[in-house]
């Protein structure tokens, strides 16, 4: 069983917003996140379809120590620091177990890379969505127009690959 950190919320927040959170959880992963990351979702719908999956015992949010706690607005205080407590939490969270991060968040992205850390995002979830077969192609190539429009992070010329892989798969 692989393990991931699903570290920002913008892992999460894209899932729910396009109805297949619950299909996460029929990846052969162990679901991780922090406390600090379970707070920046501030949207009530959100937070209670991720919360469900705690409360059921499917995801489990660590908790970090109080000198960890330290570290993460010793860090974040720094003049300079573009990287939420949050995504901090998740860099400590992971570096402590050697887990790997999910993430669609450039500066978290490339402060892991730097310390090491395995980083995937959004598309990677999609193509173990997609080979795992708990969605078809031809969903996640709807599911990823939406995508286009939900989250302009996401470059859409990398969209655009993982869709023209997957009709080659139909």
């Amino acid at each position: 069983m692989e393990r991931i950190v699903v570290s920002d919320t913008n892992i999460f927040i894209d899932l729910v917003e396009l109805g297949i959170l619950q299909d996460l959880f029929f990846l052969p992963w162990q679901i991780h996140t922090t406390d600090f990351v379970m707070d920046e979702l501030t949207d009530a719908t959100q937070f209670d379809a991720v919360n469900s999956y705690c409360e059921r015992g499917r995801m489990t949010v660590g908790k970090l120590t109080a000198e960890e706690v330290g570290t993460i607005f010793q860090m974040t205080s720094t003049p300079g620091c573009k990287i939420s407590p949050a995504d901090f939490s998740v860099i400590l969270y992971a570096q402590k177990a050697n887990f790997n991060i999910l993430t669609g968040d450039k500066r978290l992205k490339t402060y892991a890379e730097k310390e090491g850390i395995e980083v995937h995002g959004i598309l990677f979830v999609f193509e173990a969505l997609v080979g795992h077969q708990i969605l078809p192609p031809a969903l996640a190539i709807e599911l990823l127009q939406r995508l286009k429009e939900l989250n302009k992070r996401t470059p859409a010329e990398l969209i655009d690959a993982i869709i023209k892989k997957f009709e080659g798969m139909m």
